[in-house]
């Protein structure tokens, strides 16, 4: 499967009283990764907004009809979203998914679209279940969702539980049912230093990391001395992102007793990242339990250095 230069849309349908829920689904899906289409985003001033609709229905891989207490007895535009949307449906697959009823609160469902199975977004693991109906249609349709993680750290990170279950990056606590990457490990070495490279992500890794564990200030010196060897070459080493050192995470135990692929050295059990939560407060990686926390910063954790090479 190759990536799509044309990532696939996912149209999202509501009557207006339902604006903020939807905007903010709108802002989950496009923080895991993904590039839904809502009206009062991406229909531009001066447009024929009827003829944008339909021919964003008739692009859309998926069709989200948000449904509330609000939308089912509701006539207008919302409604012929949805008569459109069903007619796309009929050109289908039988098995495929395309069209997706959400209930945004426990509302009943109109019995013209009770023969799809719908996803309750207000309950706790609604918005997980969606994600992996997006998933596996997209799987069978081919597409390879391009693998991009952030690079630059952040003070406030947020949502970290959405974060995992956009990437299906596996965590034993917030996303136990992920599958995790598909890696394209390749074991390198340059001027006598082992590396990882994952093509996969577009990453190059320390196969080990630093010899003991080190408090954030020192890990953060611990870079600088590496980038003024040049380590291996290169001299623009980092601390990883927290979705580049989950990505590193298998959802089950290798042969060297970690959530880690037994080409890297075992001795790095517990790694920090560059993300924090607070001036005193980071996020670790823990290969040891599957998962990631964040805490203080006086603890001492490994370094595992990270370099982008796409």
């Amino acid at each position: 499967m190759a990536e799509s230069e044309n990532p696939p849309r996912i149209f999202l349908s509501y009557t207006r009283k339902d604006s903020a829920n939807v905007k903010e689904l709108y802002q989950k899906l496009k923080q895991a990764g993904y590039h839904p289409w809502l009206d009062i985003e991406d229909i531009l001033p001066g447009q024929d907004w009827e003829q944008v609709l339909i021919k964003a229905i008739n692009d859309a891989v998926f069709f989200l009809a948000c449904l509330s207490t609000n939308s089912i007895d509701h006539r207008g535009v919302v409604q012929q979203e949805i008569k459109h949307a069903l007619q796309v449906w009929r050109r289908k697959l039988d098995d495929d998914i395309y069209f997706i009823p959400v209930r945004l609160n426990d509302c009943k469902v109109p019995e013209a679209l009770a023969k799809f199975n719908w996803v309750d977004l207000f309950q706790e693991h609604g918005f997980s279940r969606l994600l992996t109906a997006i998933r596996t249609q997209m799987e069978r349709l081919g597409y390879v969702q391009k693998i991009t993680l952030r690079t630059q750290p952040m003070d406030e990170l947020e949502e970290v539980r959405i974060l995992l279950q956009g990437r299906d990056l596996f965590d034993n606590d917030k996303n136990w049912m992920a599958k995790g990457i598909k890696h394209q490990y390749e074991i390198s070495e340059r001027n006598g230093k082992k590396l990882v490279i994952d093509n996969a992500t577009g990453l190059m890794w320390q196969q080990n990391g630093s010899e003991k564990h080190l408090r954030i200030a020192d890990a953060e010196i611990y870079m600088q001395q590496l980038n003024r060897d040049k380590f291996a070459g290169f001299t623009d080493w980092r601390l990883p992102t927290l979705e580049e050192g989950m990505s590193l995470m298998e959802p089950k135990k290798s042969r060297n007793g970690l959530y880690i692929s037994a080409v890297f050295d075992e001795k790095q059990r517990w790694i920090w990242t560059a993300d924090k939560n607070a001036v005193d407060m980071a996020w670790s990686v823990y290969f040891d339990f599957g998962n990631c926390s964040y805490g203080r910063v006086d603890p001492s954790y490994y370094v595992r250095a990270v370099r982008s090479v796409r």
